[in-house]
């Protein structure tokens, strides 16, 4: 007999847009996802830019809103205004026709998922969504800056193993 979603094991899998990320979904799919009883939770953090959107000023003085909304909204209307601007910012369609995408090949091997896109540094974001939810695993890869770099740059895989609950596999995109 199937298992409800609720009953499956939710896999979160961070995805950026780069083709290192196409890669990691694609070897998440074959190597990790289990159709049968799990739930794929595809998340991708989108920066939102000073030049993206008019409704990212106040009028008064004209400096950008905060840098991220809210990863869960209270209301409805908190809700269609994240909508909207997910309409009219030119990531955020990419973000979304990619996630759907992603949605779509999982659908054809009878894989349940859910798409979510966050605004603002995923570092912070990806940590806090996995705390304000259910998640079993999460997947994120891994570029392979040496530790110069990477502290220069920060690491969203790195800040993942430090603040996630739930275990963190991080895959080396030479791996794949």
């Amino acid at each position: 007999m199937p298992l409800s979603i609720t009953e499956k094991r939710r896999v979160a899998l961070a995805y950026d847009g780069s083709e290192d990320a196409d890669r990691l979904f694609d070897w998440s799919v074959k190597n990790i996802v289990r159709p049968e009883s799990d739930h794929i939770i595809l998340l991708s953090a989108v920066q939102r830019h000073e030049k993206s959107s008019p409704s990212l000023f106040n009028k008064k003085d004209e400096k950008p809103k905060e840098a991220e909304l809210p990863m869960l909204s209270t209301t409805v209307t908190k809700v269609d205004e994240a909508i909207k601007d997910i309409e009219h910012h030119p990531q955020g369609q990419t973000a979304r026709q990619r996630l759907e995408d992603m949605s779509a090949k999982l659908r054809q091997i009878n894989v349940s998922s859910e798409e979510h896109i966050l605004w603002g540094d995923a570092k912070t974001l990806l940590p806090r969504y996995t705390e304000a939810h259910k998640v079993d695993l999460l997947i994120v890869g891994s570029r392979g800056l040496s530790t110069v770099k990477s502290v220069f740059l920060g690491s969203v895989s790195d800040a993942c193993l430090k603040n996630c609950p739930c275990p963190v596999l991080v895959v080396r995109n030479a791996t794949i």
